[in-house]
């Protein structure tokens, strides 16, 4: 049996005594990070792939990953500023904690910037385009402007999640090391 107690990396955590509040802040940011870290991982490694291999056409499969990138990039404006609200109620208490929440913070902004370009301009942008189009997508040529523009926003819109999903692992990285270090 281990003893946590006398355990080297337990015991920064443990000699802390966090409040009550910081304890809920501290949880409603877990959540707020799983939440969304996690509906974006599952629709990037699991969803998307899977619409696009059962659905009958490929037409109807950007449909419904159309409609679910929306509700994604929802919950990233809902989730994004939340946890940068949650940041005014746990106050850095060493220098180095101060540091950290500096980082987490940036990254937090940048995470929200990113939802908002997603979903205020490259989404914006590909509806506006379907709007165009007299059928689906894959009926035009490569070459057409349409086409290209469409594969060149579904670039940017894949690298926008990625690297939201990227600074949120680091994010959630920096938040684990806060935690251990209480």
């Amino acid at each position: 049996m281990v003893n946590v107690a006398n355990s080297e990396t337990a015991k920064p955590a443990l000699g802390a005594n966090p409040t009550g509040s910081e304890q809920v802040v501290a949880g409603l940011e877990a959540l707020l990070l799983t939440v969304w870290l996690g509906a974006m991982t599952f629709f990037s490694f699991a969803v998307a792939p899977t619409v696009f291999a059962v659905l009958p056409t490929r037409e109807l499969a950007g449909q419904l990953v159309n409609s679910l990138i929306a509700k994604l990039e929802l919950l990233g404006l809902i989730c994004g500023p939340l946890l940068l609200l949650s940041q005014l109620f746990v106050w850095p208490k060493r220098e180095t904690e101060a540091k950290a929440r500096v980082v987490r913070v940036i990254l937090l902004v940048l995470m929200t910037l990113l939802m908002v370009a997603s979903r205020f301009w490259v989404s914006a942008k590909l509806h506006a385009l379907r709007a165009q189009l007299n059928g689906p997508i894959d009926d035009l040529p490569v070459t057409d402007p349409l086409r290209v523009e469409f594969s060149a926003l579904h670039g940017v819109s894949v690298s926008l999640m990625g690297a939201t999903m990227l600074a949120g692992i680091v994010v959630i990285l920096i938040t684990v090391r806060l935690w251990l270090k209480r």
